[in-house]
Parts: C-alpha cells; structure tokens; sequence
C-alpha cells in the first residue's frame, strides 16, 4: 500500500485513496467547501489546496491520489496564502448579511474567514452583483442565491443520490448560479440534506429558519421511528422543545435523513397532541382515565369472561411497550386473546432509505411474539366475527387495520392508547395518552435485524407518562398489577428481548 507523510505524520492507505483522505485518517483537518465524502469529487472549489513535495505548483487535496513516498504539507506560507485568496474571491460578491443569516454558528465561510481569511474586501457593498434572494424551492426549502458560492454539493445531491436532477448551474463564469430545472420543484423525498449539505446558508429549511440559533441548541442521539429502517438521528432541542431532526451517519443503518422523518418530531407540538384522556362524555384527567379504563375491563371480564377482551401489540411501539401490552393481557386480565401478529412487507421501497414498511419495530414484535404467542390475524378476524369480543385495548395505529371490521360491529367498545387525536380513527370508550418516542427510552428492531434505542431529549406533557406505566397503573386498578414500577425494573424484564 502507497505510504504518505502528511505535516510530518505517516500512514499506509490503499491505492486509489487520496490526500484527503489520508489526512482525515490521520487527525489533520483540511478545509472543504465542494467535497463531501457521499458525492462525487467535483474539485472546484480549490479550499482544500495543499503542498505537495516535488509538485510544480499546490494541489487540491480532495482529487489528488496518494502515491507511495508522497509528502504533503497543510499549513505552509502557500497554502494558507491560497486559502486567504479564495476565501477573497467567494466573498467578493457575498452579501455577508450575518446578523440575519439562519445558517449563522454553522457556515464555513464564517469560520475559514476567522482561520484564514481576515482581510478587507475590495469590493465596496454597492458594487456587490446581486442576485434573487429568498425564493421558495419546493416544500422545506429557501434558495438564496446570493450566498451560494457554486459548490455544487446540492447538484451533485439531486443527480446521484435521488436521481430526480432537479438542480442546475445556469449561467457562465461569473454569472453562474444554481437554478431550479424548468418544469421541476424540489420537492423529492430527501430535500432537507440539501440543506444540511449547503455549507453556506443559500439552502436553508422552511420548517427551521428563524426557530432557533444554533449554538443554543443541545444535541442527542437517538433513532428515527417514521419507518423500518431505524436510521440514526441527531435530536436538537433547547428548553424542552426539539427544533429539529438531523441524521446521524451510521454505516448499518443511514448516511441521510427522509424529509418524512425529519417531520416525525412535529407531534410533540401539535395542536392535537393528547394531554388529558377522553372518555364518551368528553376530556378526563389521566388518572381517573385510567381507572375508567380498568372499570371497562373488569365489567367486559364480569358479564362474559377474560375470553371476551382482545389486547392488540403493536409495530409502532417500543419492545417495552409491547411487553407492557403482553403482560396485561397475560399477567392482569388472564386472556389468551393477545394478538401480536403483524405481518409487514420489508426492505428499501426507493433504492434509498425509506422502507416498505412505514412501522419501526415490527421485527421487535416478534421477538416477542415467540415468548407469548398469542393470536394470528386471522384467528383474531375470526374470533370477532364471533360475536364474543366485548372489548379491544390498543394503540391507536394498530388498531386502524380493524377499523372497517369494528364499524361493522358497533358492540364492541375499544380502549385505545394515542399520542394524538389524528392517531384515532373512530371514537373510543376511553383513550388514554402517553409519551412520544422523543420522551422516553425504548428499543426497536429495525428491517436488517438491528437493535437500537431512543433516547429522551424533552419531557412529557404534565401527567403525560410512558405507555407501559400506564399500562401499569391500569393494571394495578385492575387487582391484577404487572409490576412495573421503574425503568430498572422495566429494563431487567425485557433483558431476555434484548440481548
């Protein structure tokens, strides 16, 4: 394998790797505009210029390949003279219009000024070319032109990742800019990596601009649950409110981020996000809810039978859920009619990311499906074909595919747990809420067989609780508690799942 000196440290890569690279490996940072390790090299933006021994003059670290015996330098009087001049020349007709900027705390052209720019521009403001600012570009994003400085990441984006080429530089020399196809909108699935992929705030995002500034935002990680492929996530959130989603690469699961999921965070804040329960004569406290709830249960057990009660899983929820749900129906209401059966069609749907199936943790429902076994689907049709279903507990989304089925048998009551009112298909003796994704840990099989968890960034409404300590309580108002007091006590009993 070629070996290299980099600023006086040396490293072995295989043929084909280039300086960049190499430097990456070794811990140099080398400033970059146009290069991003997904896309293709496109070398046009010349920050990433660097001495190379015997070279006649410097090259651009991001294309140049390695050779055996190569010695390169970062940070000679040259390079940092070549980063200064190009730095002078994206400038020149900058706006620099800072204060207002939305990408402020996360624009290159920010930072490489204070490392290696700090002139003064020859170009008084008045003289500075200007073009469109603000202009709509598809659903989620805002172009502003006059801060693009043709990196060309967001062409690249369009052309090799979505293959929906909806962007392209128009113009010639200094008249260039990024423009919008005729008859095209940017509006494909992943249009917000623009954004991210912008180094310089001419993309930015419809849904964040102005929310918040960046450097008051704490950062976590956690797991999308929008669909199957359980990609990483970065959680940013300030004050007990997340402002947005951003993707965590990881080699297993995701280097990008669907616009779809991105918007998942969206239910916290909704206008229809549940924070009392509701029974048939209108809102409820969540406590007496739930006792409302389990006097539904024992009425349904009294008249005919722990048989007459259905207890759905469900693919949208976190193995601990699911195990709450399971132990209520085995521990607390002794009925055998647990259905956690939820056939899902799997795998990438558009060459991608985003899955088939639009449930995050049907591979973990199985997992628990193989301890209490319980009902298939069609056992359950038939069951309420029977007439001896009095009463259905389930989460709102899993219960969506009896919905037809359950309007046709207007006898059957439903306790439904929901995080929104959109979750809820038709009315309901009781719904009781709980907390989101977002506000809780919880562990979920993605498509490939990858467990992973969420991780809680925000707390719950006031009174607004964990699923499976609501299903506790209603347990417990039962006479027949499961018993799961506390998170410690949680993460013990589905150790068995999770190993």
């Amino acid at each position: 394998m070629p070996k290299i000196t980099i600023d006086g440290k040396t490293i072995d890569l295989p043929a084909g790797a280039t300086i960049l690279q190499a430097a990456q490996a070794l811990g140099i940072y080398i400033p970059r505009y146009c290069y991003h390790p997904a896309l293709s090299v496109s070398g046009t933006c010349r920050m990433c210029a660097v001495e190379v021994d015997k070279a006649p003059k410097l090259q651009i670290a991001c294309a140049t390949e390695i050779a055996d015996g190569m010695i390169a330098r970062t940070d000679t009087a040259a390079v940092k003279k070549a980063r200064k001049d190009v730095l002078e020349f994206l400038l020149a007709n900058h706006p620099v219009d800072c204060p207002i900027c939305d990408q402020a705390g996360e624009c290159s052209l920010q930072d490489y000024y204070m490392d290696y720019g700090l002139h003064k521009s020859r170009v008084a403001p008045e003289d500075k070319i200007q073009r469109s600012k603000h202009r709509a570009a598809g659903r989620y994003l805002v172009l502003d032109n006059e801060r693009c400085i043709l990196c060309t990441r967001c062409v690249r984006f369009c052309d090799e990742v979505t293959k929906t080429n909806e962007l392209t530089v128009s113009g010639r020399s200094d008249a260039s800019f990024i423009d919008i196809r005729e008859g095209k909108s940017l509006d494909n699935d992943y249009s917000l990596n623009i954004a991210e992929l912008c180094p310089v705030g001419a993309f930015t995002s419809r849904d964040f601009r102005f929310k918040q500034r960046v450097w008051f935002l704490k950062r976590i990680k956690s797991v999308c649950t929008g669909c199957a492929a359980g990609c990483n996530i970065e959680v940013h959130y300030n004050e007990n409110t997340v402002y947005r989603l951003m993707p965590s690469p990881n080699p297993e699961t995701n280097t990008w981020l669907c616009d779809r999921g991105r918007m998942t965070y969206k239910a916290l804040q909704a206008g229809d996000r549940l924070r009392k329960a509701f029974v048939k004569k209108g809102s409820m406290e969540i406590e007496p809810a739930i006792r409302h709830a389990a006097h539904l249960l024992d009425e349904a057990a009294r008249k005919t039978g722990p048989e007459s009660v259905v207890v759905l899983g469900s693919p949208y929820l976190s193995i601990e859920d699911n195990l709450a749900l399971a132990e209520l129906a085995a521990t607390s209401l002794k009925t055998s009619n647990l259905c956690l059966d939820f056939p899902r069609e799997q795998g990438v749907k558009d060459g991608i990311l985003i899955n088939k199936d639009d449930a995050p943790d049907a591979n973990g429902l199985k997992l628990l499906k193989a301890r209490y076994a319980g009902l298939d689907q069609g056992a359950l049709i038939e069951l309420i074909n029977s007439g001896r279903i009095k009463l259905i507990v389930a989460e709102a989304r899993a219960l969506s595919s009896l919905k037809e089925k359950l309007r046709e048998l207007s006898n059957i009551e439903t306790v439904i747990l929901a995080v929104t009112k959109s979750d809820l298909d038709f009315e309901s003796a009781c719904v009781l809420p709980y907390a989101a994704n977002f506000e809780t840990e919880g562990h979920f099989v993605n498509y490939k067989g990858l467990l992973q968890k969420t991780t809680p960034s925000v707390a719950a409404p006031d009174g607004v609780k964990p699923l499976w300590t609501v299903l506790s309580k209603l347990s417990s108002c039962t006479g027949a508690p499961i018993r799961l007091e506390d998170a410690a006590e949680l993460r013990e009993r589905i150790s068995e799942f999770i190993k």
